[in-house]
């Protein structure tokens, strides 16, 4: 009776654990048929690790290589970027070039000649005994001794204001040179410019005379600047007379 017994609980625990065998192998063929790991719509499953590095840092690191990738430049902004050192220099040169040509015109404006060839019989003076008069008093600019009919030049390029009878200054003519620059050139016997004409450095704009209160031929030549006389021969420079 007690043999038949054992042999009973022995049939049984076989048989439990047959079962836990087919369960075992039952759960692992369940686990063997799940499908990997996938990426759902809105959910990000982290890959499994490789080599002891995450794919997904790297996933990571090429989404931000690409999103701070930068942008190719516009061609045309590349030029104008180049170009700019060159623009600069063009806009000194255009200064420069600018400059340069208001020095030439005040240059081609200032009676930087004798107007007439002839001998120095006078020099600029505030006080000076008058050959006529017979007193002293201010000679405001240079008489040059020449014979009748020489021809008078401008000393600069300017306009005409004045050519007309100037009581002890006879037939005259003023030149406006501009820069706040006027000539005066006195005692002519003609005039051969009319006032509003242009003029021109070497231009005969009249001829020597003795009109006016004069003791003999001679060209009395006057400079002043802002309505103020000056030694003309401040402005005229060396060795340099009209032909």
């Amino acid at each position: 009776m007690a043999r038949g017994r054992l042999t009973r609980f022995g049939i049984d625990l076989l048989c439990g654990l047959a079962s836990l065998c087919i369960v075992v192998a039952g759960l692992a063929l369940l686990v063997g048929s799940v499908p990997p790991p996938t990426r759902a719509a809105g959910l990000a499953i982290a890959p499994p690790v490789q080599d002891g590095f995450q794919l997904s840092k790297l996933q990571d690191t090429l989404a931000l290589l690409l999103r701070e990738r930068p942008v190719a430049p516009d061609p045309l902004v590349s030029i104008m970027h180049a170009l700019g050192p060159v623009s600069l220099l063009a806009g000194k040169f255009r200064e420069q070039a600018e400059s340069l040509s208001a020095t030439l015109q005040r240059l081609a404006s200032t009676p930087s000649v004798m107007p007439t060839q002839g001998w120095l019989s006078s020099n600029f003076s505030r006080h000076r005994f008058h050959p006529v008069l017979g007193y002293a008093r201010p000679h405001l600019g240079i008489d040059v001794r020449a014979p009748r009919g020489t021809a008078i030049e401008a000393p600069a390029a300017g306009s005409v204001i004045t050519a007309s009878w100037e009581g002890g200054y006879g037939w005259t003519v003023e030149i406006d040179h501009g820069w706040d620059i006027i000539t005066r050139y006195a005692h002519v016997s003609k005039m051969l410019v009319r006032p509003g004409q242009r003029v021109q450095r070497g231009e005969i704009i009249a001829l020597v005379g003795q009109t006016g209160l004069a003791d003999g031929p001679h060209l009395h030549y006057e400079v002043r600047v802002k309505g103020l006389p000056v030694d003309p021969l401040r402005f005229v420079l060396p060795a340099v007379i009209a032909d």
